[in-house]
């Protein structure tokens, strides 16, 4: 074999030993990021982590609202999408027929009964509630999460199903966290005339601004390699980029009314992201920043100011 053909056949040899380490170290933060196993690191009932069971134990809106939640024990509703996924939702009617409707989303590694206190709020004026459960947690089908970015589709599915149980239905959608920026997401889309406004709380503007400040400044480590062969990875194999899972791009394009929530002492989700989503809104929209709160704390901590600002905008709109 001649010289040349050596050096090249090196060369290639590296190129693609590279290429795997590459994509090898993308594929393990993706599966220690999105993958069903890590989306499901909490017991299926809540009360089982510590701090839920503090929470439980100091707030009583936090126990009144799980308390509710869990003596009413909802089924599974099953939706099949147009693609033949299996969707789960917790649905929870009022006794009396209603028009009125909350679609309310949960967050990363949570689940629909997380939702219990925003929940119980709008049951108590006679909304029904829809508790979507996000991809990849609990016992939904898909292996990997998208942070928003395929669930939007499942978010859409869901009203078209509400819609089609009640076509003068009027939806409010709410999310928290990750199920925030699902939310915002599904507002870049067209939607039915039915989904009357938004309540956005703790959502990030994209993903790939969220995982570069967890794994640069949560992790010392440097944002190459590790964040672009994580976005390499997610690209090539779960079909989606982290710069388009991007909730400051869609609401650019809304016209849902929309409702910012954030507190100023958010360790997870950084405080100034809701700025910035809330600048990039071009539809009507308010914001409520919460002294002292943090990661999914506003309702909570003050809930005095949390449910003055939700009532108020929700009542403009539906």
């Amino acid at each position: 074999m001649k010289k040349g053909t050596k050096a090249a056949l090196a060369v290639a040899g590296a190129a693609l030993s590279g290429t795997a380490l590459y994509l090898g170290t993308g594929g393990a933060l993706c599966y220690g990021i999105l993958s069903k196993k890590i989306c499901n690191k909490h017991p299926e009932e809540l009360l089982h982590i510590p701090d839920n069971m503090k929470r439980y134990l100091k707030d009583e809106n936090f126990r009144n609202a799980d308390d509710w939640y869990n003596a009413i024990n909802p089924d599974d509703t099953v939706l099949i999408n147009d693609i033949g996924e299996k969707l789960l939702a917790k649905e929870i009617l009022q006794d009396e027929f209603s028009h009125k409707w909350l679609i309310a989303v949960h967050g990363y590694t949570s689940r629909p009964r997380a939702m219990a206190r925003q929940s119980i709020h709008f049951y108590k004026q006679g909304y029904n509630v829809l508790m979507p459960c996000q991809r990849a947690h609990r016992n939904q089908e898909a292996k990997f999460t998208s942070m928003g970015y395929y669930e939007r589709y499942d978010i859409i599915s869901w009203i078209n199903y509400i819609i089609s149980c009640d076509p003068d239905a009027q939806i409010v959608l709410l999310g928290v966290s990750m199920g925030s920026a699902t939310v915002m997401m599904v507002t870049g889309e067209v939607l039915p005339e039915n989904v009357k406004c938004c309540i956005a709380d703790c959502g990030y503007t994209n993903c790939n601004d969220l995982f570069k400040e967890m794994i640069t400044v949560k992790t010392g480590l440097p944002e190459f390699p590790f964040l672009s062969a994580a976005n390499a990875f997610s690209r090539l194999f779960l079909g989606w980029n982290f710069k388009d899972c991007s909730p400051v791009d869609a609401v650019t394009l809304s016209d849902t009314p929309t409702l910012f929530i954030h507190g100023e002492n958010d360790n997870l989700v950084p405080f100034y992201m809701m700025e910035a989503l809330y600048e990039s809104c071009c539809a009507d929209k308010a914001k409520l920043a919460v002294p002292e709160a943090g990661h999914d704390e506003a309702c909570s901590n003050r809930p005095d100011l949390y449910w003055e600002a939700v009532d108020s905008f929700v009542a403009k709109y539906n």
